[in-house]
């Protein structure tokens, strides 16, 4: 009688051992999901923020309130910028009331399939705080002008990569990354063709 029990025993015995090395194996499988998908989520919640002066503009009557278009120059290196930044998946797109930050983005707006939304050119923080809440983890492209492109660098608190934009200079791009709970990483990029400061 114990010696007709012997091989059932044994069978039992060797499934339990496979059933627990099973689930120890799907347990380790699932601890590397969890642990690959925590990594995801940490490089997803990075926030991306291109920054770019307007592209050269036509020549202006000096008037306040003059507000000229692009120049064949700017035009072109509109196009550039749509091609560099062609493999981002970019959320949202922002610029000045002026045509010419408008016009800037647009070629890129119209490869993303985005609209251009309107920012208030030196509400700095406003603008910050709306790409921290509503855009937290995409990348946003702003375009600006010489005299505000720096001061949005501060105001998502990172460090002026420059001194200061010159008159001449077109072809800064800055890319200020907002990883969560570091300090911003702050790029200097260019595109297009380079800016030369006038002979005077």
């Amino acid at each position: 009688m114990i010696k007709s029990l012997k091989f059932p025993l044994l069978l039992t015995c060797l499934l339990s051992i496979c059933v627990l090395f099973s689930c120890t194996a799907q347990k380790g499988t699932g601890k590397k999901a969890h642990a690959a998908e925590t990594i995801r989520k940490g490089q997803a919640a990075k926030t991306v923020v291109y920054l770019v002066r307007h592209a050269e503009k036509a020549a202006s009557n000096g008037n306040m309130t003059d507000d000229p278009v692009l120049s064949e120059a700017g035009r072109k290196r509109t196009e550039v910028l749509k091609n560099q930044l062609a493999s981002v998946p970019v959320a949202a797109l922002f610029a000045t009331k002026y045509k010419r930050t408008q016009q800037t983005l647009q070629p890129l707006a119209t490869a993303q399939k985005q609209k251009v939304q309107i920012y208030e050119a030196q509400d700095y923080a406003g603008l910050a705080q709306k790409i921290k809440q509503e855009y937290a983890g995409k990348t946003v492209v702003v375009a600006g002008h010489s005299n505000t492109v720096l001061p949005l660098v501060e105001a998502l608190s990172g460090k002026k990569p420059v001194s200061e934009i010159a008159d001449f200079q077109y072809d800064y791009l800055f890319k200020v990354t907002l990883p969560n709970g570091e300090e911003p990483l702050v790029e200097v990029q260019k595109y297009g063709e380079p800016s030369v400061a006038p002979a005077y």
